[in-house]
């Protein structure tokens, strides 16, 4: 789903490109499995942060990074660097039904945006489709624990708008990824709050 205005504003600041960069970035990459991965995609990209993190920190030659919205995606355009254009490209795509053929990637990125779906298990099967065998898939999630604060009030609910179809525990989340043939190989939880992590398609 497109995000509303609160959560544009804080996909869009400066702070929250700061810790992409910084923290989950290396989070992410001391747990994975490869020292880079040719060929990959980011869903839910935005403004395109997350595609740099990929190519500067992955080793990624080629990015392909999608998003729902239309107004990210051209803003992402607008803000590449003019020494990566040859190696992003942006398009509008809706994650739950992938417009890329079956086992494509090495590598599939998540910076905390299945949460918004409003059915995650597409977007899981989707994830798994489009992964070779042997291709990661790299995530950073809030959990439902966190995520159903924001149903709760509509005060919170005008920050982030988190949809019932987009929530799940750790292990809902881990056994849909299995079904999906995508196994877990390493995990940092932040209690009940989020976890990052990666999982290897089998």
């Amino acid at each position: 789903m497109k995000l509303n205005l609160g959560e544009r504003l804080i996909t869009n600041n400066p702070l929250r490109a700061f810790i992409q960069r910084r923290v989950e970035g290396p989070i992410l990459k001391r747990m994975a499995g490869f020292e880079s991965y040719p060929l990959c995609l980011e869903i839910g990209c935005g403004r395109g942060i997350g595609a740099e993190i990929i190519v500067e920190q992955f080793g990624a030659q080629r990015v392909i990074a999608t998003d729902v919205d239309s107004e990210q995606i051209e803003r992402a355009k607008k803000n590449l660097r003019p020494e990566l254009k040859d190696k992003i490209e942006f398009k509008v795509a809706d994650a739950m039904a992938l417009d890329e053929p079956d086992n494509k990637f090495d590598a599939v990125f998540s910076f905390g945006v299945i949460h918004h779906m409003e059915d995650w298990r597409k977007a899981a099967k989707e994830i798994s489709r489009v992964l070779k065998s042997g291709g990661e898939f790299f995530f950073e999630e809030p959990l439902r624990e966190f995520t159903s604060i924001f149903t709760k009030s509509s005060m919170l609910s005008m920050i982030a708008t988190h949809p019932t179809g987009g929530m799940f525990s750790f292990d809902e989340f881990k056994g849909e990824l299995k079904n999906n043939n995508v196994d877990i190989i390493n995990i940092k939880h932040f209690g009940n709050i989020a976890i990052f992590g990666v999982g290897r398609k089998r």
